[in-house]
């Protein structure tokens, strides 16, 4: 399942290629030196596309999780925003992996991370209704006490 790159001696340039390959298209990142100038792999085994596909998953979806654990605060401003960025990435998520990696993944490995998304949204909604009840109980609370202090 691996694969090695050796360093040939000789120069070689590949001036086209034209063979289409049906497969799962992984561009690269730039690198400082990046002699070789390659801009994208197309990967045509399974199994390391699902690998890739499950590991790019999994990044994401601990950056929401992140997300979602750093708004424990309550800071107002903050805990408000984050909390409707992690929904709004659980919904790019999704997307993505319905309409990019559907073709690719098992129905098992699709079923597997659409839960865990419908799971954490559902998490970030009962966390959103409860910071929007504290936040409209503390805005009572403080006008009541505007009200007191004013007569």
């Amino acid at each position: 399942m691996g694969f090695t790159i050796k360093r040939l001696e000789d120069t070689y340039e590949l001036i086209s290629f034209n063979y289409q390959v049906k497969g799962f298209s992984y561009p690269l990142k730039k690198n400082r030196n990046n002699t070789w100038k390659i801009k994208e792999l197309i990967i045509v085994n399974p199994d390391i596309i699902s690998a890739l596909i499950s590991h790019n998953f999994d990044k994401k979806f601990q950056k929401i999780v992140e997300l979602f654990f750093s708004s424990n605060d309550y800071d107002e401003d903050s805990t408000g925003t984050s909390l409707m960025m992690a929904l709004d990435e659980v919904a790019h998520l999704r997307t993505i992996i319905i309409n990019k990696y559907k073709r690719y993944l098992k129905k098992e490995k699709e079923e597997e991370f659409l839960k865990k998304l419908k799971v954490l949204e559902n998490e970030l909604r009962v966390k959103i209704i409860d910071f929007k009840l504290i936040k409209e109980q503390s805005l009572v609370h403080n006008n009541i006490e505007e009200k007191n202090k004013s007569r």
